[in-house]
């Protein structure tokens, strides 16, 4: 697993290159064209990266007129992020790279093999998504009231592992 993912993203990278993006830049960008208004703190959560490291992803996103950052109208300490037209365009580019590169590496299997690897992974993802929150939860389990439905939650997942 560790060596498809570290082949994957290095061929990932050498395809962005003409487009001067990362594999994270680019996969911040397809978050971000499927999930418009996320802030960066939820960013940062959701690709296990530090806060500063999505900050200064986001910078650089932001500079090159990828992304654009405004107030959250509920609560105005909030920026969301979403994508720029040149972001949208550059995005499509890339999905167009993502493609060339997921047949060179799954281009052997069968259209039922590839389906079934792709729910494989989907559901690997939603796995890990899920104990994330669930570590979450746990650490701040505490703060909550015994009876509160994410302390019940929590209890739960924890009696599952």
């Amino acid at each position: 697993m560790h060596a498809l993912t570290h082949a994957s993203r290095s061929r990932l990278d050498d395809a962005l290159r003409h487009l001067e993006l990362s594999s994270l830049q680019y996969t911040v960008l397809t978050v971000l064209a499927q999930n418009e208004n996320l802030s960066s703190s939820r960013l940062s959560r959701r690709f296990y990266v530090t806060p500063q490291t999505m900050g200064e992803t986001i910078l650089l996103l932001e500079r090159k007129g990828l992304i654009e950052r405004r107030e959250d109208p509920a609560n105005k300490k909030a920026l969301l992020l979403s994508l720029t037209r040149l972001g949208k365009t550059v995005c499509a580019e890339g999905d167009v790279q993502v493609k060339r590169l997921e047949r060179k590496i799954f281009g052997a299997l069968s259209a039922a093999e590839l389906t079934t690897l792709r729910s494989i992974l989907s559901n690997a993802i939603g796995s890990l998504r899920a104990d994330n929150g669930a570590d979450q939860d746990l650490s701040q389990n505490s703060a909550r009231p015994a009876g509160s439905r994410s302390a019940v939650r929590a209890q739960r997942q924890t009696a599952v592992r």
